[in-house]
């Protein structure tokens, strides 16, 4: 429905069923990604036995895949032009797929060490297409159909709301259902349950919630190719500091993530991995009953500046990881930690959209396509730099091979693990922050130019019939 506000500008908006169905497809997205980001490797080095340097040569070899397809299926979603639109039918061809992987990932060949690892690498090359077939269609739709500051603030905090209720699926349910990390028996079980979850998310999320807007149906036709694409959306001084800040964001929760089972057990002395899922579900929690002050924060002072705020929280919070012993002071820690984790889920993946607007003020066409892509590859460059970054750390500890009784050296590890590699990357982050070139001023002016070119393509597309 097509109403015109008080500036005159035509804007689309969508009722709210269609706007939570489409939100909905996040649950699914979070769910899949966090658990191959933190218990594929818990699984794989504490019950499967693969040394460290197996998984991280595994992780190594999937980041070359990982060059060439999140890219090419960005690029080829842009030029793809069919009944059910440009992204929908990526979306309606992984799904099957990326559910069963979800199941099979947990029943590798354990009789060497070998065997093992090639599944592995199967695994996570077969994860990556068919997540990224999701994935990212659903990450490209998000700024092309919502596009003024309003509206995305709304739709941005549906997501993030049904993000954490997927974050929690995938840290509460292998917790309730893994007795020992030591033991493969749960991991499966759990990987079922998850699995029923995804496939109910996704078909309402395509029901509901996946439309395409009609004034972009002719930017499938472009005089991008491949390469040049490429070469125009990394020539964006905007979107290279992006990237450096979203690797950032990624990395920090990727590898405390990947630690914290390990950590609860080992420097807190609780055996249960509930109990590890209990700690990151209370950050998660705190970080859903924030989202809406983070939406408040960045209508009114812009999201660079309430980025940086959130940044600051995060680190200051986190500085107890250096210390705190006892389980109870963990779980008051992991509270104040999912303040600051609000904001950093709320702003990942929201101000990429104005480096998109401000591109398609430059080509007159949508490439979400090429940009997420790229951004997608640094997601799964986050996952390698954290499983080297443990693989450093436990190496020169003396625990490349699980073993069940690790030193004070383990211990010193797992917690710089948690606190030191985080700060370091927050310090970058805030540096590449300050020359981001998008403050509120900047945006509300994108705004504006857009909403005139939006009205010009439904006005072009009327006089051509359609």
């Amino acid at each position: 429905m097509i109403n015109k506000d008080s500036n005159k500008k035509l804007v689309q908006e969508f009722g709210m069923r269609q706007k939570v169905a489409f939100a909905l497809s996040s649950l699914p997205i979070w769910l899949i990604v966090t658990v191959f980001q933190v218990w594929v490797f818990t699984f794989y080095f504490s019950a499967v036995g693969l040394p460290i340097r197996y998984i991280l040569m595994a992780f190594i070899i999937w980041s070359f895949w990982n060059v060439i397809n999140n890219p090419m299926i960005g690029f080829l979603s842009d030029r793809t032009r069919t009944r059910w639109g440009r992204r929908k039918p990526y979306i309606m061809i992984g799904t099957i797929p990326a559910i069963t992987i979800m199941i099979i990932v947990w029943i590798p060949p354990t009789e060497n060490p070998l065997m093992g690892f090639v599944y592995l690498i199967i695994m996570l090359f077969a994860f990556d297409t068919f997540y990224t077939m999701i994935e990212l269609p659903c990450d490209c739709l998000f700024p092309e159909l919502y596009i003024s500051v309003e509206e995305r603030a709304e739709v941005n905090t549906l997501k993030l709301i049904f993000s954490v209720l997927g974050l929690l699926c995938a840290y509460l349910i292998p917790g309730l259902l893994i007795e020992d990390i030591t033991v493969m028996g749960g991991y499966l079980i759990s990987g079922i349950v998850m699995s029923i979850i995804m496939i109910i998310t996704l078909l309402i999320s395509l029901k509901w919630g996946i439309v395409e807007k009609e004034e972009f149906k002719h930017d499938s036709i472009h005089e991008f190719n491949f390469f040049s694409g490429l070469k125009h959306t990394l020539n964006s001084r905007g979107f290279v500091l992006y990237l450096i800040m979203f690797l950032g964001c990624e990395y920090i929760q990727i590898i405390q993530g990947m630690v914290i089972p390990l950590w609860c057990k080992y420097v807190l002395g609780v055996e249960g991995s509930f109990e590890a899922s209990i700690l990151l579900g209370i950050s998660f929690i705190v970080a859903i009953t924030t989202i809406i002050l983070w939406k408040k924060v960045d209508i009114k002072i812009g999201s660079r500046f309430a980025y940086f705020i959130a940044l600051c929280i995060y680190c200051v919070a986190s500085i107890p990881f250096l210390f705190v012993s006892n389980y109870y002071m963990a779980l008051i820690v992991f509270g104040f930690v999912g303040v600051g984790l609000g904001g950093l889920l709320y702003f990942n993946y929201l101000i990429i959209a104005d480096i998109i607007d401000e591109d398609e003020l430059q080509t007159g066409i949508r490439r979400e396509g090429s940009f997420f892509g790229v951004v997608s590859l640094f997601l799964h460059f986050a996952s390698v730099l954290s499983i080297l970054t443990i693989s450093i750390v436990f190496s020169s500890t003396g625990w490349e091979e699980f073993t069940p009784n690790p030193g004070a050296d383990v211990i010193l590890g797992l917690r710089l693990l948690m606190f030191l590699s985080p700060a370091i990357t927050i310090g970058i982050m805030c540096i590449t922050l300050y020359f981001y070139p998008f403050p509120k001023s900047r945006v509300m002016e994108i705004k504006e130019k857009l909403a005139d070119l939006h009205r010009n393509k439904k006005e072009r597309l009327a006089q051509e019939g359609y």
